[in-house]
């Protein structure tokens, strides 16, 4: 699993400036001083206010290392096979057709049972009078005999109607061709791949949960290329190797099998899903205090960047232990999380650092009520 990790967490104060407004800070434990700016020019003296922002590195996670495709599956889906050995005599579908159940799809060439069914019909019919004539002999034995020989002709009959009747490939229930593997005139051996009939009116995908909040009968939040819906979930199981790396964000992780209704046909097999526990964007631990809400309802977590404060839209994945929670979003990876500070500070306000002496005030000047000098440090 890869990590970057962008540096301790300490205390920090910051200067902002809004509107002549500015707010000092001073870097606990280093003897700094920060002050924040709007444009290029210097903050006005004397009109400054101190806030303390605590903030802390992040360790990130790339989201490739939770990354697993998924998308929908047919609930039944079939490859009608070759019964033997032969040339394919007629594909009767293709790809897209709608069958109803026992629908012929493929024939074999027959020539050859067509044959046997011949010469069985005949023996049936041979049998069947030499049972005429034994009952007419009246002896009991050789009447036994004749029945035996027209029972075993009417089964050999019957066979070859049955291996006739194997060599027209039907729909063993209705839906529709996903795949067509052969053509007319190719030979074919026993159990290769005709076509593949699936039936698109109910899909499924398996995607992970959290054991404890999920219900089998329930429903749960997933994504199919953009477009939210809710599946119900029809089986948890046990988690398989590829969601593994998931374990680190699920309290309780498992593996859910989810089912669609596609009555309506607006889906398709082999369309993307995305579940909201599979991070697609960066992922990291940050404080339960640095989260708050967005006006439409969306989480938020507040980054200092190139000395810019940012707002980051974040997803809430599960708790890390304590008081802290997993996150994903678009960090950077020499951003540092706010988690608490004295004044609000709104997106975009830019940084920047004073002289570490700026803060103090001036000795031997005698005079207790004047202030130092506002200084920067260049960026």
């Amino acid at each position: 699993m890869s990590s970057r990790r962008t540096g301790t967490g300490h205390n920090r104060r910051w200067s902002v400036a809004s509107r002549g407004l500015v707010v000092c800070a001073v870097l606990l434990g280093f003897g700094w001083n920060l002050s924040a700016f709007q444009g290029e020019t210097e903050t006005p003296k004397g009109t400054e206010q101190e806030v303390i922002v605590r903030r802390e590195a992040v360790q990130l996670f790339e989201a490739e290392v939770y990354r697993v495709p998924l998308w929908l599956v047919p609930v039944r889906a079939v490859d009608l096979i070759a019964p033997c050995d032969g040339v394919v005599r007629v594909v009767s579908v293709k790809v897209g057709d709608k069958l109803r159940d026992k629908t012929e799809a493929v024939r074999l060439d027959d020539t050859r049972l067509q044959l046997v069914i011949k010469k069985a019909t005949a023996q049936a019919k041979g049998a069947q009078i030499e049972r005429k004539i034994a009952q007419a002999k009246g002896d009991a034995d050789v009447l036994a005999l004749a029945e035996a020989k027209l029972e075993a002709a009417q089964a050999e009959l019957e066979l070859a109607n049955y291996d006739a009747a194997e060599l027209a490939v039907r729909a063993p229930f209705g839906g529709e061709i996903e795949r067509v593997y052969v053509t007319d005139g190719e030979f074919v051996r026993a159990g290769q791949k005709l076509v593949r009939l699936i039936d698109p009116s109910q899909l499924r995908v398996e995607v992970p949960v959290d054991r404890a909040v999920t219900n089998v009968g329930g429903n749960t939040d997933i994504s199919i290329e953009g477009t939210p819906l809710q599946a119900k979930v029809d089986a948890i199981i046990g988690l398989e190797e590829r969601f593994h790396a998931v374990r680190d964000l699920i309290p309780s992780p498992a593996q859910g099998v989810l089912l669609i209704d596609n009555s309506a046909g607006k889906l398709r097999p082999g369309q993307t899903v995305i579940s909201p526990l599979l991070p697609q964007e960066p992922v990291t631990s940050v404080p339960t205090a640095a989260v708050s809400n967005l006006p439409d309802g969306r989480r938020k977590v507040q980054v200092l960047r190139d000395n810019v404060v940012r707002n980051l839209t974040v997803r809430v994945l599960g708790r890390a232990g304590g008081e802290q929670v997993f996150v994903s979003g678009r960090f950077g990876a020499t951003d540092e999380v706010v988690v608490t500070t004295t004044r609000d500070l709104v997106d975009g306000t830019p940084l920047r650092a004073l002289a570490a002496g700026a803060a103090k005030t001036a000795k031997g000047s005698g005079d207790k009520k004047k202030k130092p000098a506002t200084t920067t440090s260049g960026f």
